[in-house]
């Protein structure tokens, strides 16, 4: 029934404010806009094939990632021995998992794993920014190719720009770096044309975030890379939520990796992206390294290393020390990793083999507990039916997102407010962030979907009576669950599960917005005093919404582009 629920919502994807999210476009470009582009762009088509010829590094690179010989296999359990504080007590069962709470942390883990790496790096990713931690990240993998590391970075083409276009045409002029990009652009140059020439299928975004060091270790979640991401003192900084695998469940990520990499929507980016013929780069040993406008040029390898060390340093991370000495306290237990099949993109996929169809199967009816923690909580009538009648059957629901002060796309809004009536009548309990949310507060109180700086709210994660707990890609809407791909793991651990539905606590209030319903069916919010965390304030007008920001909401909550949020 709650897999019935979350196929019945429609989702989001996410946009800060230097971003493009198919919804956005869907609902902001006028009529016109086709007439005035078609004449510009019907001559231009994607490559016939989307690889280059295969040359003999190439071919090399393909066989070691996806044929690994005996000795590779045995330096990956190396690279789990070398991190873990305890063995895996039975590896045909269990696989091992350690969230990565704290933003420092999950830039931290990505960049010493990439270290430590011996084999192979492979990388999916919906958003890289040319920034700096989106540049470091590039760096410290261009030192993993140079040490003989085969690298493979699969990129979703939504959200590449002419300068990221140069910059990644340069990182994969390496013998050891493969780059491509999924369901790419016709129009390069001008990414808003792309949804006029290119629907239906450019609407289709492959939202997957993984990162796999030699097909022994990766890191999924939802955190794509960038400082808002990976940066404790970034300007606006998400609150979100990763984890670390080791063991059999990362056989099934390699899996699906190589399905979205030899899908025929996979372009090689030598294929999509022509030389600068003025390239501005910076003096520097090689063409690359000339990109990294965004850090402090370099020319040295050993200065490049100390670059990332010296961010993670500033970041005041705390795994560092628990991955160079051997104390990542990994819980082994059972889990199973889904993914939607690539087919997706093109709406060719079997329906039943999505993932909110795979978690219908896995998961079944909550008996006691359901905790959902969404950045985009996007229900349809049916979802919030489904919810209302798990409520009538005593089953106790808490869900956690984002406010309207705290969304990075306010149209989101629109899909969420409407259901709020009905979802309190239920009985079902609203937790909304606050962006203010105090700092202090969240340094004490760490949870597995608040940050300590956080001011937006992008965990996907959902706890299941004391059983279940997926993190993943996935957001609780209906363009996670029937328009992109996206990708989670599902864990059975009843530690695991408590602890996301003991965190609905009194202190909840320190950094949300709980929403109630008054006798005449108005709304109110109560949260506490940021200044003091002990008094009660209630307020009854939704925080931060003006007049013309409501009626935008009622405007867009009354059109039918619900399916699409």
């Amino acid at each position: 029934m709650v897999a019935a629920f979350y196929s019945s919502s429609v989702g989001s994807v996410r946009l800060a404010s230097q971003k493009l999210t198919p919804k956005i476009v869907t609902f902001c470009l006028p009529s016109l806009f086709t007439l005035l582009l078609t004449p510009l762009t019907a001559c231009q088509m994607l490559p016939n094939n989307p690889h280059i010829a295969a040359t003999p590094t190439v071919s090399t690179q393909l066989t070691g990632a996806q044929k690994f010989s005996e000795k590779s296999r045995i330096q990956g359990q190396y690279l789990i021995s070398r991190i873990s504080a305890s063995k895996n007590p039975s590896p045909s069962k269990f696989s091992g998992y350690y969230p990565l709470i704290d933003s420092s942390d999950a830039f931290a883990s990505r960049s010493i794993l990439t270290e430590m790496a011996q084999q192979t790096i492979d990388i999916q990713y919906y958003i890289w920014h040319n920034d700096a931690a989106g540049q470091l990240m590039l760096k410290d993998l261009y030192q993993a190719a140079n040490r003989g590391v085969k690298v493979r970075l699969l990129l979703d083409d939504l959200n590449t720009n002419p300068e990221l276009d140069q910059q990644l045409l340069a990182f994969a002029a390496h013998a050891n770096i493969q780059v491509r990009l999924i369901n790419p652009k016709v129009v390069r140059g001008f990414t808003p044309a792309n949804f006029v020439v290119a629907l239906p299928r450019y609407q289709r975004r492959m939202h997957n975030k993984s990162m796999t060091f030699d097909r022994q270790l990766s890191i999924i979640g939802g955190r794509n890379i960038g400082d808002e991401y990976l940066r404790k003192d970034s300007i606006a900084e998400f609150a979100d939520l990763d984890v670390l695998l080791a063991g059999k469940v990362v056989n099934q990520i390699n899996d699906s990796f190589e399905d979205y990499w030899d899908s025929p929507l996979s372009y090689d980016i030598e294929r999509l992206v022509r030389p600068s013929k003025n390239p501005d780069r910076n003096k520097s040993d090689e063409p690359f390294l000339g990109t990294l406008t965004a850090i402090a040029p370099v020319n040295s390898q050993s200065h490049l290393h100390k670059s990332s060390q010296l961010y993670r340093v500033q970041n005041g991370a705390i795994v560092d020390k628990q991955l160079y000495n051997k104390k990542i306290p990994f819980r082994w237990q059972p889990m199973e990793f889904l993914a939607d099949d690539v087919k997706k993109l093109l709406n060719q996929d079997d329906k039943d083999s999505r993932l909110v169809s795979q978690l219908r199967a896995r998961i079944g009816t909550p008996k006691q507990q359901l905790t959902i923690v969404s950045s985009y909580f996007v229900p349809t009538d049916l979802g919030v039916l489904q919810l209302s009648k798990l409520m009538e059957n005593g089953v106790k629901i808490n869900i956690f997102t984002n406010s309207y002060e705290s969304t990075d796309v306010p149209i989101v809004h629109s899909g969420y407010n409407v259901a709020r009536v009905p979802m309190l009548k239920a009985g079902i309990e609203l937790y909304e962030l606050k962006s203010s949310a105090d700092a202090d507060f969240r340094r004490k109180k760490r949870s597995l979907y608040r940050s300590k700086y956080s001011t937006s709210l992008h965990t996907k994660a959902f706890a299941v009576d004391d059983k279940y707990t997926f993190i993943g890609s996935y957001n609780v809407d209906p363009r996670s669950a029937n328009i992109n791909t996206e990708l989670g793991v599902l864990i059975e651990d009843k530690a695991l599960a408590k602890s996301f539905h003991n965190t609905f606590d009194n202190s909840m209030l320190n950094v949300s917005y709980r929403v109630h319903l008054k006798d005449n069916e108005q709304l109110m919010w109560q949260t506490h005093d940021d200044r003091t965390n002990k008094k009660l304030i209630t307020l009854d007008k939704e925080p931060h919404m003006t007049f013309v920001n409501g009626l935008w909401l009622k405007i867009f909550s009354a059109l039918p582009f619900k399916r699409l949020l």
